[in-house]
């Protein structure tokens, strides 16, 4: 049983873990808890069976009503069941009854999964940004607008 809910502070070291196990270049976890209370109800976690198993870390940006995706992950072990794209949506809807007109992400340009899944929910790629990552490889922003 799959159970999408918002971020609790309790949940910091946990979201932590499974960033450090999907990224090459992880948020710290003093990071991690500073994007949580910059925007808590932009934050959810996805639980099975009561174990965490994904997370979506959003924020605010400078431009009016628009957010950031600052961080996203599941879990090895359960990508490609589509758990991705039920948090996607989840945050997604969260956006829309908060008002928010436009939401943008970072991703490597060379994670085909991820810019398909974006795509997928009406994501665009606005740009390229040469050596975003701290290896100097490329990421594309992508951003999906409210019609």
């Amino acid at each position: 049983m799959n159970n999408i809910r918002q971020m609790t502070k309790k949940d910091i070291p946990q979201v932590y873990e499974i960033e450090r196990k999907s990224f090459p270049y992880p948020f710290g976890e003093v990071l991690i808890g500073s994007l949580y209370f910059g925007a808590p109800e932009l934050c959810f976690v996805l639980e099975q069976n009561g174990k965490m198993i994904g997370f979506l870390l959003g924020g605010y940006t400078p431009i009016p009503r628009q957010a950031h995706i600052l961080s996203f992950a599941i879990l090895e072990s359960f990508r490609g069941e589509g758990l991705g794209k039920e948090l996607l949506i989840h945050f997604l809807s969260q956006l829309k009854s908060l008002e928010f007109s436009s939401v943008k992400l970072e991703v490597s340009i060379d994670n085909q999964k991820a810019i398909e899944l974006y795509e997928s929910l009406r994501f665009k790629i606005e740009s390229k940004i040469r050596k975003y990552y701290q290896d100097n490889s490329d990421a594309y922003l992508m951003v999906r607008r409210e019609e």
